[in-house]
């Protein structure tokens, strides 16, 4: 089930779905991770408590489209006890932001 964010608003579902369509996972790993993408991970995670041992795979090398400009598009897949989440996140080099979710219960 996916879960847009009320702080995403400023992203179109349509933009969210198609940079989500081309989520490329790689594994999860804490080192030689660009700078910026690097940072913006470790917020994200720091913010919504998102228990790092529960990290399986993320992509820092996608993008969505917002008039004309392109912003960083993230994702993390992250296993938790009763489920799996995929959490969708923007950069827009000034601010990160969670826009949406998928959560498929165990």
């Amino acid at each position: 089930m996916r879960t847009y964010t009320k702080v995403g608003e400023n992203y179109a579902k349509e933009d969210i779905d198609r940079a989500i369509d081309r989520v490329n996972f790689e594994p999860f790993r804490t080192s030689e991770l660009p700078f910026m993408q690097g940072e913006a991970i470790k917020q994200v995670i720091s913010q919504c408590n998102i228990p790092l041992k529960g990290i399986i795979q993320m992509d820092l090398h996608n993008i969505i489209n917002v008039g004309g400009e392109e912003h960083g598009f993230y994702a993390l897949d992250v296993n938790y006890k009763n489920g799996n989440a995929k959490v969708y996140i923007t950069d827009s080099g000034c601010e990160t932001v969670v826009v949406a979710s998928d959560f498929k219960a165990f």
